[in-house]
């Protein structure tokens, strides 16, 4: 299987906000290695007005440091979800002809959203957590920041945080480090 690593930019915590609250993905990004090369791929989406409605999205915002105005000129979630899914084809259709396995640094959190339309990433396409794998490998503990992990390993950060691409080739450079490839 090819490894593409997901990461997600959202409008706030969604499903594990306590209580539950709609948010939506604001940024997908996502990287894979062609032969000896990381490749990403990332888009700013427009999840649509009510989930930037009274401010609610401001403190996401402030983590991401996504504009507002670049939201609002970003197409439209469904778009950029056929976008990504072509893109995914165009993977699997590659020099390796394998299918794809989605690998996620915090799964729980990625899923959550990437499971809903438009995206519909389904389960059977998840690898296992990044997190926990190196959480268990590197700290013996159950969570262990990405910034962390990325520096508990030596693996020099090539760009911001908190940028989706970014984010994704950052996971995947975690997964194949502990996972020996």
């Amino acid at each position: 299987m090819t490894t593409v690593a997901i990461d997600v930019e959202t409008t706030g915590l969604g499903h594990a906000a306590r209580p539950p609250r709609q948010d939506a993905v604001l940024q997908l990004g996502i990287a894979w290695r062609e032969k000896t090369e990381v490749k990403t791929w990332s888009k700013l989406c427009n999840p649509g007005k009510k989930f930037l409605a009274n401010g609610r999205a401001g403190a996401a915002l402030a983590v991401n440091r996504i504009q507002v105005g670049a939201i609002q000129n970003a197409e439209p979630a469904k778009a950029v979800a056929e976008e990504f899914w072509s893109k995914i084809d165009s993977i699997e259709g590659g020099s390796s002809g394998e299918p794809v396995e989605f690998r996620a640094y915090n799964r729980f959190f990625d899923e959550g959203f990437l499971s809903q339309k438009p995206w519909s990433i389904p389960r059977h396409k998840w690898g296992s957590c990044i997190m926990q794998a190196a959480a268990k490998t590197l700290v013996n503990a159950d969570r262990l920041k990405l910034e962390r992990a990325m520096q508990m390993l030596q693996i020099p950060w090539f760009g911001q945080a908190h940028d989706a691409a970014i984010d994704a080739r950052a996971a995947l450079l975690v997964h194949e480090k502990i996972s020996g490839r």
